[in-house]
């Protein structure tokens, strides 16, 4: 696609030190960050980031189900 730059790493990882603004990040939460999707297939599409990579919901900490 004409324009992307290769990124490095996570791309979620890579947002919890970056500009927000630059890459789309609407707010950031304790444990969780809300950020636009890029390339949405609707309007409107959110993404809900938790700051640490775990596999599923049922690993997160009680906090972090709080905070989401």
């Amino acid at each position: 696609m004409t324009g992307q730059i290769k990124e490095e790493g996570c791309i979620f990882c890579n947002r919890l030190h970056w500009d927000d603004e630059e890459h789309f990040v609407l707010y950031r939460g304790t444990g969780w960050y809300l950020i636009l999707n890029h390339y949405p297939y609707t309007n409107g599409h959110l993404l809900l980031v938790l700051n640490r990579h775990q596999p599923a919901l049922a690993d997160c900490t009680a906090a972090e189900l709080a905070d989401l």
